[in-house]
């Protein structure tokens, strides 16, 4: 109310003024958040609910706050009644902002010294930035925040503490998947503000944020820096007047131009550099990467880099290497001495496996490197890898030259069986041939680990469900595959898998048969998507306790067939659905008729109870 009121100062300027939630509302939010639900609520905290609410004002963030510190305090009154007090006077317009900011301190300092350190680590990041989950752990580990506990290794404990964060509403998750894993997170603005002054307080962060550029504590060293902003002369001469010796980690969350950061033969004690997508760093000096002993990780993601800096290969320590988006064509061959390794990550342009590999043992995920590129001998040291969890490999084979890579595709099969007895969980294949997946079809001993199996390719459909894909594999929970053919057959050993969450299929075959999926298996499916390629398509129709938890459905089919059944799907029988998506393919149908199947699927899905967000193309 003071900005807006602050810019109109006008007789006609007018001010839109937002209404706190109502007290229906705010308990419905509080209540929820603590019991699961607004009607569980035991009587004897109602009292004490309702005078916290009128200190919340109904300010939203307020109510979340509160409740997410309640959620993890014991049940009892006294407990609620010192929180009570601890908030203070109520948050009416003219306080709101300072009370908004005793509840959100109340919070960070109700938590115990391991959450607010990785808490305070989100300083890193400025305003309204998507934090990706696995970028945060890997620096939290690489920082030395994690410690193994009770059996638990360190990614299982950062993610713990990931998921500790967002449960006490101190983080905002971003984008849920189908595992109910959280992809990334976001700080809200004023949480940010407060994590900020803590971080000066306590000298954890020094952020660099243009004319906010934060000094206070310049007596002291700088231990961590976060740049968010443009790296000018100006500032980089007062960068080179600070004694970076002490700095354990760099990070520049921006996509600014860095050629004037001062020299890494300043940063001597980094543990964590991030360069993440930003600009200029062909000009940027690495004179000095040989001399970070104690790195552990390193990302040139999204950076366009032509070349890496020669010195990487004598960091001994370093945990995770992350070049996505890098444009190089070979890692040095120097990299397999890097056996402390664990994550090896490559996008778009893609790099032989190098000879050695083998003695990498603690590589926990790779990606990006082509099969075909490389030699048999490398490709056959895959298999030693015992702790490999994730492997995204390519094969870049055109028509006649498939012969040539017989061999590859034999030697890359043989690895797979043996890392599919180890710890592998998920595995993507881009390209292929024929022969590759006959090969496949037989995959001993049975991967019992495996959670994720996807095909990246569009230029090959599998004759048959490979013989590896069945009830016994307890843990696949996502599969992507292509058929060229959809069968009932098919469909009754997919719906037996029991941990399957999404099912992605592929085909190039008309089905001129409607394929009826009936109301038993696929008991935890989330996510069904049935798509077809060049000609393909599928008629589906669900049946009364088919895919009892379903709730995204892509699928395409044929108008001119589909009428034939009255263009229903069953829409009605998947009681959780919440997103539909329907392709119409309108070959032979006259415009009459592709009317009559849209009108008729969006009548279906008006008429759910869920009323699922419908989308018809």
């Amino acid at each position: 109310m003071e900005v807006a009121s602050s810019c109109c100062p006008g007789p006609d300027d007018q001010i839109y003024e937002m209404k706190p939630l109502s007290d229906p509302h705010s308990e419905r939010l509080f209540f929820r958040r603590i019991f699961g639900s607004e009607n569980c609520c035991p009587h004897m905290f109602i009292e004490v609910s309702k005078a916290i609410l009128k200190k919340c004002g109904g300010l939203p963030l307020a109510i979340i706050s509160i409740s997410g510190l309640l959620a993890n305090r014991p049940r009892v009154k006294e407990e609620w009644e010192k929180v009570k007090r601890s908030i203070g006077s109520d948050l009416n317009r003219n306080q709101s902002l300072e009370g908004m900011k005793n509840i959100l301190s109340l919070s960070y300092n109700d938590l115990p010294p391991h959450l607010k350190t990785v808490l305070l680590h989100l300083s890193n990041f400025p305003e309204d930035y998507v934090i990706d989950r696995e970028r945060l752990v890997r620096q939290w580990i690489a920082e030395g925040f994690i410690s193994e506990e009770c059996g638990r290794s360190c990614q299982e404990v950062a993610e713990s503490y990931f998921y500790e964060l967002i449960n006490k509403n101190l983080v905002q998750p971003v984008g849920i998947g189908y595992d109910g894993m959280v992809r990334a997170c976001r700080v809200h603005d004023m949480m940010l503000e407060l994590i900020i002054s803590k971080s000066i307080e306590e000298n954890i962060i020094t952020v660099v944020n243009g004319s906010q550029t934060i000094w206070e504590n310049s007596q002291c060293f700088i231990r961590r820096l976060s740049i968010q902003d443009i790296i000018d002369q100006e500032l980089a001469s007062v960068l080179a007047k600070k004694d970076l010796s002490h700095v354990r980690s760099l990070i520049i969350p921006s996509s600014g131009c860095i050629k004037h950061l001062p020299s890494l033969t300043k940063f001597e004690t980094l543990r964590v550099l991030d360069f993440k997508n930003c600009k200029g760093l062909e000009e940027y000096d690495m004179n000095g990467m040989e001399n970070l002993f104690q790195l552990k990780y390193l990302s040139f993601s999204g950076t366009g880099i032509s070349e890496l800096p020669s010195g990487i290969v004598t960091l001994h320590d370093l945990e995770t290497l992350d070049l996505r988006g890098a444009k190089f064509k070979d890692l040095p061959a120097r990299i397999v001495q890097l056996t402390k390794l664990q994550h090896l990550l490559h996008g778009n342009h893609l790099w032989k496996i190098p000879i050695g590999i083998g003695n990498m043992t603690n590589l926990r995920e790779i990606t990006g490197f082509d099969i075909t590129m490389s030699s048999v001998g490398a490709v056959e040291e895959l298999g030693s890898l015992i702790n490999l969890k994730v492997l995204h490999a390519w094969f870049r084979v055109q028509g006649a030259e498939s012969q040539d890579y017989k061999s590859h595709e034999e030697m890359f099969h043989s690895s797979l069986c043996k890392l599919g007895s180890y710890k592998l969980q998920s595995v993507h294949i881009y390209g292929g041939t024929p022969y590759l997946f006959e090969l496949l079809d037989s995959w001993s001993p049975l991967p019992s680990c495996l959670q994720r199996f996807e095909m990246g390719t569009t230029e090959y459909f599998l004759s048959k469900l490979p013989k590896w894909i069945a009830p016994a594999l307890t843990s696949l929970a996502y599969l992507d595959i292509n058929l060229s053919v959809i069968t009932e057959e098919v469909l009754g050993i997919l719906g037996e898998l029991p941990a399957l969450l999404s099912l992605k299929l592929y085909t190039g075959t008309v089905h001129k048969d409607r394929l009826v999926l009936p109301g038993r298996g696929f008991r935890c499916l989330k996510e069904f998507v049935c798509e077809p390629f060049g000609d393909g398509a599928g008629n589906l129709l669900f049946e009364e306790g088919a895919l009892p938890k379903l709730e995204k459905l892509e699928l395409s089919f044929y108008v001119s067939m589909a009428k034939a059944y009255g263009f229903c799907l069953g829409l009605e029988h998947l009681p959780y659905l919440k997103d539909v998506r329907v392709s119409l393919r309108k070959r032979d149908a006259t415009p009459s008729e592709v009317e009559a199947a849209e009108v008729a699927i969006r009548k279906e899905a008006n008429l759910h109870p869920n009323h699922p967000r419908f989308i018809v193309a």
